[in-house]
């Protein structure tokens, strides 16, 4: 008889338990692919979803705790309500009498968008049914799943605006030219920014550059450039540049990443702002939903309410109450490490649970928190290097100061007056606020950028592609425009304190920040100080801010200057990819570069510091149970958003199967064969479509399939960043920085990876 192998989760009899603890996008994500596997999954969540407080149509109407983290829809009515922890505000100096809303209305942190290479979050877009509610015979209610997706739920945008100083505003297709013609009229459009053919010729010679480079390359020498300097070719040894732009394209290059994505390309590094700027651009080829989607209505009703009858449906539970401490058990080192105990979770509300296997998947501020038992009992892996992640100011001499230098000054990570103060700080503060008006008022539809608006900001009216749109009598607006603000410490002469200093957003008022803000706005776009274009656009009646900033004086949301942010956002900065905790990402496919510590190392962390990995890559698990999830993670998408979030979860997930395996083989399987089967495919074929054609099997239930960004670069360039691989394994400059030719006694092109 042959080998049965190892029983999977589903049939174990008694089923393996997780505990999730977060019900952000990593969280859900990470419970719905562990409920598929047959394991027992219960979700703890500290926040309550604000609409049961707030008048719900019938009982189970709202789940019992807020899904989605900060991707969440924010619920505000007039003034302050106990079950709302932010406001509609009126906008100061409104006119008339403006009906108040019927019900809460739908805000959020900032506007929602999905671009093509989002491909974790398209593949979950289409496993979660549409629920609708349905009547019983005997009356009551019940929620049913429809033919229907999330995915059918996206709606696309095509179109993009941007303003120009002193010129007419700019609409941009949001897809490649189709024809000459269309070429030559985005060209055309390009100089009303002051660019030179030169300027678009060296930019893109940039890209081309970059495109060529190998990810090895890109991780030992582009993650420690700041996306400018490579843009320049800034020699920091002579101090001088390779390469020059017209002042107002030069301008642009450190204006614009602000704008488009939150990233600064004067202090974020090359890798990740060059590779996710190349994704959007490369979006522009789509002419299905994927090229550029938003939802057809609040994220919260379009997405997350369906994934939580989903996940109900696949049995997962949900509970209101807050982890307080994960703590570590009692060790027996005689024991075998396979067969060592659990780590235990304490929740607010009293109890204690010890389950199988813990996904913490919250912000990084409370992971470290929780991990702090872990590291003082002498765990180590991301438990240990979570320690001071957060709560250390950043070094005062910029991102590249030598750890041995950077004195230890503790902060409080959620206050505004040590957070963000240097623009190096890997914690910065961004988020959005609404504007609602009681008239139609859609600008453009679809994306908006204010080039050159002071405090970086961009728009979207999303109520034009709602399926439901709002109702002045019943929701008090009928359009609404959604902006996001990218920079929150550049003053503005416009806002002044008391001894006549200009303001930054970080030290204002709502009041002040919903006027500062409109006024930039409409001098971006009546090229003025703005008074041009308050007889052209409606003023709002009402606006919302990111509840996540909470004001000095209360009650709510409060009314003087912002003291808190409770959603601090992490940023990539240069040099900073190797201070974040955890692992290198895995990628079961085998087309991606991972780090393999030395069996040495690897022995070390398990018998030494309760940390298992598999072996051949991937996150980490803490004594046999803890593993972590979320943004602040390292993944293949590099940038917080929610695909990052989504991939994360999916991380977990595969290390908690090879731990599974692990500890039902009774320590002998350690998960070292990669990828598990060998496929032969076209380079860039996995990544194209909604998803892996392909999904790698274990013993215990597939993988979950994991994308890599830089593998949906054009297949055209792999041979020379293969070739390029090969020089930097040498350490030689990059192929096209050198007049040599290809080095004698090097082998021919080198292979591309398993599969690929």
């Amino acid at each position: 008889m042959t080998d049965p192998g190892i029983t999977t989760p589903a049939s174990c009899k008694r089923r393996p338990t997780v505990a999730v603890i977060g019900a952000g996008i990593a969280g859900l994500t990470a419970a719905q692919e562990l409920a598929e596997r047959g394991f027992v999954v219960t979700v703890y969540e500290a926040e309550h979803d604000e609409r049961n407080g707030l008048g719900a149509k019938f009982a189970g109407a709202y789940p019992p705790v807020k899904l989605g983290g900060l991707a969440a829809s924010q619920y505000s009515t007039v003034g302050t309500h106990n079950g709302s922890h932010a406001e509609l505000r009126p906008f100061p100096g409104r006119r008339g009498h403006p009906p108040a809303p019927g019900r809460a209305v739908p805000g959020e942190h900032g506007f929602r968008f999905f671009p093509a290479y989002y491909l974790h979050i398209w593949d979950m877009f289409q496993r979660i049914p549409v629920y609708q509610n349905t009547r019983r015979s005997d009356g009551t209610s019940h929620w049913t799943p429809t033919s229907r997706t999330v995915y059918d739920n996206v709606r696309r945008v095509v179109t993009q605006g941007a303003t120009a100083d002193g010129e007419p505003s700019l609409v941009f297709p949001r897809e490649l030219p189709r024809s000459p013609a269309e070429f030559l009229s985005v060209l055309s459009q390009l100089t009303t920014f002051g660019f030179a053919p030169t300027d678009i010729a060296t930019y893109q010679s940039r890209l081309l550059r970059y495109l060529v480079t190998s990810p090895l390359r890109r991780r030992f020498e582009l993650q420690n450039v700041s996306a400018y300097d490579f843009f320049v070719g800034h020699d920091p040894q002579t101090g001088t540049d390779k390469y020059s732009y017209t002042a107002q394209c030069d301008k642009l290059l450190r204006q614009m990443p602000r704008v488009l994505v939150a990233l600064d390309s004067r202090w974020g590094d090359a890798r990740t702002n060059l590779s996710t700027n190349l994704q959007l651009y490369l979006s522009m080829d789509r002419r299905d939903n994927k090229a550029d989607g938003v939802l057809n209505g609040p994220t919260t009703e379009s997405w997350f309410d369906h994934w939580y009858h989903h996940l109900i449906a696949l049995g997962v539970r949900f509970v209101h109450t807050a982890a307080t401490r994960l703590d570590p058990p009692t060790l027996d080192l005689t024991q075998p490490p396979h067969l060592r105990p659990r780590a235990q979770i304490t929740f607010a509300n009293g109890t204690r649970v010890t389950a199988d296997y813990t996904v913490v998947a919250v912000d990084a501020p409370a992971a470290e928190y929780l991990a702090t038992a872990l590291h003082a009992a002498g765990t180590g892996g991301t438990a240990a290097k979570l320690e001071g992640f957060t709560t250390t100011a950043p070094p005062p001499d910029g991102p590249l100061q030598p750890s041995s230098t950077r004195p230890k000054q503790w902060r409080d990570p959620y206050s505004m007056d040590e957070l963000g103060r240097v623009p190096w700080d890997r914690f910065q503060t961004l988020c959005g606020i609404q504007y609602y008006f009681d008239t139609e008022f859609q600008l453009v539809r679809g994306h908006m950028l204010y080039v050159g608006s002071p405090w970086a900001l961009s728009s979207v009216n999303q109520t034009g592609l709602w399926e439901k749109r709002p109702i002045l009598d019943r929701d008090g607006h009928v359009s609404v425009l959604s902006v996001d603000i990218g920079d929150f410490n550049t003053p503005s002469p416009h806002v002044l304190d008391e001894s006549g200093r200009a303001k930054a957003a970080r030290d204002c008022t709502p009041d002040e920040i919903a006027c500062e803000v409109w006024r930039q706005i409409i001098t971006a776009l009546a090229g003025d100080s703005g008074s041009a274009g308050q007889g052209v656009v409606p003023s709002p009646m009402w606006y919302a801010l990111d509840r996540g900033l909470v004001m000095a004086g209360g009650p709510g949301q409060g009314q003087g200057r912002v003291v808190r942010n409770k959603t601090p956002y992490l940023v990539p900065i240069v040099g900073d990819w190797g201070n974040r905790p955890g692992t290198e990402p895995w990628n079961p496919h085998g087309t991606s570069w991972s780090f393999i510590p030395p069996e040495d190392v690897w022995l070390e962390n398990l018998e030494q510091a309760n940390v298992w990995q598999a072996r051949h890559g991937g996150y980490q698990v803490h004594n046999n149970s803890v593993v972590f999830a979320g943004t602040w993670n390292k993944t293949f998408t590099r940038l917080t958003s929610m695909e990052a979030a989504c991939e994360s979860g999916r991380h977990a997930v595969n290390a908690i199967l090879d731990h599974y395996i692990w500890v039902e083989s009774g320590g002998v399987d350690r998960r070292e064969k990669s990828p598990p089967l060998k496929w032969v495919f076209p380079y860039g074929f996995l990544d194209q479509s909604l998803s892996s054609p392909i999904r790698m099997p274990t013993p215990a239930g597939d993988y979950c399939y994991v994308f890599d960004i830089e593998n949906r670069e054009p297949a055209d360039t792999r041979p020379l960043r293969n070739i390029d691989s090969d020089f930097c394994e040498r350490s030689l400059p990059h192929p096209l920085d050198i007049v040599a030719p290809y080095p004698l006694g090097a082998s021919a092109l080198p292979t591309a990876p398993a599969g690929g």
